[in-house]
């Protein structure tokens, strides 16, 4: 570029200035092999010949078509300085990406579904879900830095689109001064209806979430709507049931690398799980993706993707028994409960007075919510379970004094209120969040 500059010099001579276009010219056989400049290079060529011709004709440079050809050829530059982008994936899932960059920043210079890349990049998005040998492949034949765009996307929404648009309406609340959250697992994120709930309350649960999670995402919101906005928490449902002290997300195998969308966050994790190295790389490949995409990236992935306005959050669907379904059914509920993890509970018990604990001593009221839960799930929850989870709740009430409201049993919840062996469907949550308010006003006042 300092050899270009001096083409525009009024004390260099035409011949000197000849000499330096035919050096830059040279230089674009570097970008003719790419097909992602193929562009640049045809928006040259029409100037280049009209240089040469007229240099030809009259050993002297046109100012104007000089101009032209710095210019042009500055703008090719500039773009070569930009980070090279290659992406990886299914067509669907890259043309959503593509809309994803800051091309202030970007040069994109191409996109393959067969994982064959034909130019030389920065990095190299990976978009959709890949073999691993196949990445392994591509890492010992590409200079470019792979990016684990797919993992991101993974724990950004994937995992649960329910989960990301509570997000988004959780940061819209934190903004208008949100005063209390719910924790717990997907049980109360898909079983209040929080458009209805009382005492502008925001959603923290989410599924699979387990008691350590609840506990420092509260703090989260804790420090969110106190310290950095000068605002006041006054209310915590802390939801529960009959597994979550025995229930430890990090050592689920299915489950840790949805511990990272938590990390993004919190910054903290509960063991190091054997996803530990991945966390790292996500952390690092999401730095990345902070310097040279959209902001907000994943909520724009998540509308092109979900079109969450279009989408009924809450399910409609009525749960229906029958002999095939309750047999089917009744085994996924054991599955859930077969946690002999005695380490986990008591790890868990001193995680929830922890909880309780910096609860009480923030003065924020405190309501313990076991949901409502269809019969099939009661038939099959242990009872030395249940009734070590109740002596538990009932040793740490006395030492706390917070509320507890168990709809668990509840005769007003039939199977019509439910989607499935687990989860409230649409009706179901409109019930159990206006027996919620009914309570709260009888416990902490009407509004």
């Amino acid at each position: 570029m300092e050899q270009i500059d001096k083409m525009l010099y009024d004390n260099i001579e035409d011949a000197q200035k000849y000499q330096i276009f035919l050096k830059t010219m040279q230089s674009l056989n570097h970008f003719e092999k790419k097909h992602s400049y193929k562009s640049f290079i045809e928006d040259l060529i029409p100037v280049i010949g009209k240089i040469i011709s007229n240099y030809s004709q009259n050993q002297k440079f046109s100012e104007s078509e000089l101009q032209e050809y710095i210019h042009k050829y500055q703008r090719l530059y500039h773009e070569y300085l930009k980070y090279q982008i290659w992406l990886i994936g299914t067509p669907k899932v890259c043309r959503i990406v593509r809309t994803l960059f800051d091309y202030t920043k970007v040069h994109l210079c191409g996109e393959s579904t067969d994982n064959h890349i034909t130019e030389d990049a920065d990095y190299i998005y990976i978009c959709s879900e890949i073999d691993e040998e196949v990445l392994k492949k591509i890492e010992d034949e590409s200079t470019g830095k792979i990016v684990r765009y797919d993992i991101l996307r993974d724990c950004g929404y994937q995992f649960s689109a329910e989960t990301r648009y509570l997000d988004i309406k959780l940061r819209q609340k934190i903004e208008n001064g949100a005063q209390g959250a719910v924790t717990g697992l997907s049980y109360v994120q898909r079983g209040i209806n929080y458009d209805k709930l009382q005492r502008n309350i925001a959603c923290l649960a989410a599924p699979s979430i387990d008691l350590y999670l609840d506990y420092h995402n509260f703090k989260w919101f804790y420090d969110e709507i106190s310290v950095k906005k000068n605002g006041s928490v006054k209310y915590c449902i802390l939801g529960m049931d009959f597994y979550r002290l025995w229930y430890d997300m990090s050592l689920s195998r299915k489950n840790q690398l949805r511990i990272l969308s938590f990390y993004n966050r919190l910054k903290c994790i509960h063991h190091l799980f054997p996803a530990a190295e991945l966390l790292l790389k996500s952390e690092e490949d999401s730095n990345i993706c902070e310097e040279i995409m959209v902001k907000n990236y994943i909520d724009v992935d998540f509308e092109l993707s979900c079109h969450p306005s279009l989408i009924q959050w809450q399910r409609t669907t009525k749960y229906m028994t029958t002999k095939e379904t309750y047999a089917k059914d009744s085994e996924k509920v054991k599955k859930v409960f077969n946690k002999p993890y005695p380490i986990t509970f008591k790890e868990n018990t001193n995680i929830l007075e922890r909880y309780l604990k910096f609860l009480i001593s923030h003065n924020i009221r405190t309501l313990i919510y076991i949901p409502p839960f269809p019969k099939i799930f009661n038939d099959f929850t242990p009872k030395d379970m249940k009734q070590t989870t109740y002596s538990v709740l009932t040793e740490l009430q006395h030492k706390f004094h917070f509320d507890l409201l168990d709809l668990s049993t509840d005769t007003r919840f039939t199977d019509e209120h439910f989607a499935d062996w687990s989860h409230l469907n649409v009706f179901g949550a409109d019930l159990a969040t206006d027996i919620l308010n009914e309570h709260m006003d009888k416990i902490w006042g009407s509004l």
